[in-house]
């Protein structure tokens, strides 16, 4: 029922089984808001859903089992914090300002009633617009055709817009409709919203409301709604009832019956606009038309950077697009008072909190597409420093210590009761890697002099305390890593690669320049500085003799694979209920691959190959994060079928719903991984304040690929072929190209043949 298209996800036919995932997948959206793209006519449930980026508060947490084995208890689950863990933070489900009705005669079209004679739905990723097309035949016999059309503005990110049409045929029962808003909502099933205060005339209806107990931010919806029939404007009155407010209009008889609504958000949280302003947002008059034609060139301006080409592989092409398409809608770059969630704006599964794939998984697209938004989102961690340092000194450490999970605040927010995420100290060189990824990128020394050096000194503050000295060199102890399968482990590869690679950059960049803003904030001392290079240089990077990476310590001693009883081979949950995955080397995610595929650091002695082969069999991939990671190191490999595999596995994880839970959001990292496995696998460009490096993969299915990246404020455009590989730039600047081992200079253009 589902397919991509080039420019399009479509569905054909109706299943109401299916409705919670494809709400998820027809999410509209602007960076600002998200939503959810369930059908007008519902109604409050909980498939809707309308979030605003950053719009938190507290929710009583609904605890779901845990695996009752001695594993889970001894590595995950504190028993003693689970008894008091009562209350979450969690995003605000806004009022269903979506709703709209219609009414033929006596019967009000629901798609589950009557008889669906053609529907269709398409989400269209260049315009960022969410169609849906029905022809419907009530009980009574009378068949009427629905159109309904809208988009989160691009041109005003406080603004959304809605068309619905219905025309009737070949029957003149008597059609009304009402437009309005529905505040029956849950949030994770819970009523948060409280003080609801309506407003109503004639033309628009008023909804404001108070989220939550603990920050209580105030929201105000406004809804517009114009009435038409056969284009002449039509009166209308206003009502309400116990949950919904609206305006209502009984039609007279035409035949084509029309409304259109603007809607217009506002929390108190906003910092791009003011309760008062807001109050004089709305003229007497508005267009659907004329607001969708300047949200469509708004929108174009940012899908122009991320848009990318395959010829002879338009599947390929329009599965990226849509994963571009989901990770654009997370972005706004008005705002760094909030990071990206790891579902973005489509769903409440982790409450819209900050996990570390906003700094590794979901950054690198915005750093070389939307440098803008890769900022907001350092600027957000910026704003997280002080309470990254209480969370250090609570640790008795000096420094900062980020959480590895975020939310409106730095502090510590999800699974307080569980014992592993407060060993994934990676989160703390995830962040220096995404300051250290930025700036080689773009140039932007004023960020790193104002904001990123600060941070990146109170990063290498903690790992002086966190390290231990042992056997002549510095070692990391009793961490996780990303593979939360096998917790307090020592020396994870990944965490230690990515510290060692972090702190070189922080003493290297210490050395060059003064720094005097972050010294004086952040106080630290010249024998800190030497302490962090001696660290850097003398921290323990493990691969063995024969070019492996162990993934810890002791890695290599356990099983390759486990039998449960009765049941053979152990599968997911299998594993987790026996509490088995501590004595495999079954891994949930690549932790070692990440390092060649994600992270430019260096890597003495690994062989890549051996790494890859290996790596790929231990891997059960019950993460997203998988894909991506996998996708590029098949195209590195030169293994074009696993690539292609992976890349749709990448781009299709909702879509095909590979994890059974696309109903509660996209996998937004993974998706911004999509676009990134074209970049780095097949085009095989790296980029460090050295200049570009490229060792390009050209796939024997696509003819030519091309995309546009931006390097230190320079946009460039990337073309492959078979035989050739072309970089044009919109300046004619000296910008060192790295290929074959030779160094070129892009002036415009450069062009190197792939023909030994």
């Amino acid at each position: 029922m589902l397919k991509t298209t080039k420019n399009s996800l479509k569905e054909n036919g109706y299943d109401l089984s299916e409705e919670a995932k494809n709400a998820t997948l027809f999410t509209t959206g602007n960076g600002y808001m998200g939503v959810r793209g369930s059908l007008e006519e519902f109604g409050s449930t909980k498939i809707q859903g309308a979030f605003i980026r950053g719009y938190i508060d507290e929710i009583i947490e609904i605890v779901e089992p845990f695996c009752d084995n001695i594993y889970m208890k001894k590595y995950y689950i504190d028993e003693e914090k689970l008894k008091h863990f009562e209350t979450q933070l969690s995003c605000v489900n806004l009022p269903d300002f979506l709703l709209v009705r219609f009414k033929i005669g006596d019967k009000i079209f629901y798609p589950w009633e009557g008889e669906i004679l053609s529907w269709e739905r398409i989400l269209d990723t260049t315009r960022a617009r969410l169609v849906r097309r029905v022809k419907w035949k009530d009980e009574e016999g009378n068949i009427t055709e629905f159109t309904f059309e809208r988009f989160a503005s691009y041109s005003d990110k406080h603004k959304y817009f809605l068309r619905a049409v219905a025309r009737p045929v070949g029957h003149t029962a008597p059609i009304s409709v009402i437009s309005g808003i529905d505040t029956a909502v849950r949030t994770n099933g819970q009523k948060i919203l409280r003080n609801f205060r309506r407003k109503k005339d004639e033309k628009s209806v008023e909804v404001s409301f108070v989220s939550g107990r603990k920050y209580g931010f105030i929201g105000k919806i406004i809804v517009n709604s114009a009435f038409y029939a056969d284009g002449k404007r039509c009166v209308s009155r206003s009502g309400e009832s116990e949950d919904l407010i609206y305006n209502e209009c009984i039609f007279p008889g035409a035949s084509e019956y029309e409304v259109e609504k603007e809607i217009c958000l506002y929390t108190q949280r906003d910092v791009d606009i003011s309760e008062e302003k807001f109050e004089g947002y709305f003229g007497e008059e508005f267009s659907f038309e004329t607001e969708y034609k300047k949200h469509c060139r708004a929108y174009g301006e940012i899908l122009k950077r991320f848009d990318l080409k395959i010829d002879g592989d338009e599947k390929s092409e329009g599965l990226v697009r849509f994963a571009n398409y989901h990770t654009i809608i997370s972005a706004n770059d008005m705002d760094s008072v909030h990071g990206i969630s790891a579902k973005g704006l489509t769903g409440e599964k982790y409450n819209q909190f900050v996990w570390w794939d906003a700094d590794i998984y979901q950054m690198p697209i915005f750093i070389h597409v939307y440098p803008e938004e890769a900022k907001n989102l350092l600027m957000y961690r910026y704003r997280m420093l002080p309470d990254a340092r209480k969370n250090a000194a609570e640790e008795g450490m000096r420094g900062a210590r980020y959480a590895f999970v975020c939310s409106v605040d730095g502090r510590e927010h999800v699974w307080i009761y569980a014992r592993h995420p407060f060993l994934q100290i990676h989160i703390n060189s995830d962040v220096g890697y995404g300051i250290v990824n930025y700036y080689e990128n773009t140039g932007d020394f004023d960020f790193l002099e104002n904001f990123g050096m600060e941070m990146l000194f109170e990063i290498g503050r903690y790992w002086i305390d966190r390290v231990s000295y042992r056997y002549g060199r510095y070692e990391i102890l009793n961490v996780t890593g990303t593979d939360e399968h096998h917790p307090y482990v020592d020396n994870d590869a990944y965490t230690n690669y990515e510290t060692a690679f972090v702190l070189k950059k922080i003493s290297d960049y210490a050395e060059k320049y003064s720094f005097e803003k972050a010294k004086k904030n952040t106080g630290i001392t010249p024998e800190e500085l030497d302490k962090i290079k001696e660290i850097a240089q003398k921290l323990y990077l493990p691969c063995e003799n024969n070019g492996l990476i162990p993934q810890f310590d002791g890695y290599f001693c356990l099983s390759r694979g486990l039998e449960v009883e009765g049941n053979g081979s152990g599968t997911n949950f299998q594993m987790k209920q026996a509490g088995l995955y501590h004595k495999s080397q079954i891994i949930k995610q690549p932790d070692v691959m990440l390092l060649f595929s994600y992270l430019d650091v260096t890597i003495d002695g690994a062989d890549y190959s051996a790494n890859w082969d290996y790596y790929e069999k231990m891997c059960e991939s019950s993460s997203s994060l998988t894909f991506p990671v996998h996708a590029i190191c098949s195209a590195r490999a030169g293994r074009p079928l696993s690539f292609l595999n992976y890349l749709e596995d990448c781009a299709e994880i909702d879509i095909r719903d590979l994890h059974r839970c696309a109903h509660q959001g996209v996998h937004s990292g993974c998706l911004a991984g999509a676009w990134y496995a074209v970049f780095r696998g097949v085009f095989g460009i790296t980029v460090n304040s050295e200049g570009i490096f490229v060792s390009p993969k050209p796939q024997p299915f696509w003819n030519k690929t091309s995309l546009n990246f931006v390097y230190k404020g320079i946009r460039i455009s990337a073309e492959l072929t078979k035989t050739e590989f072309v970089l044009r730039s919109e300046k004619k600047n000296d910008i060192p190209i790295y290929f074959d081992g030779k160094r070129f200079s892009l002036g415009g253009k450069l062009k190197l043949s792939l023909l030994s």
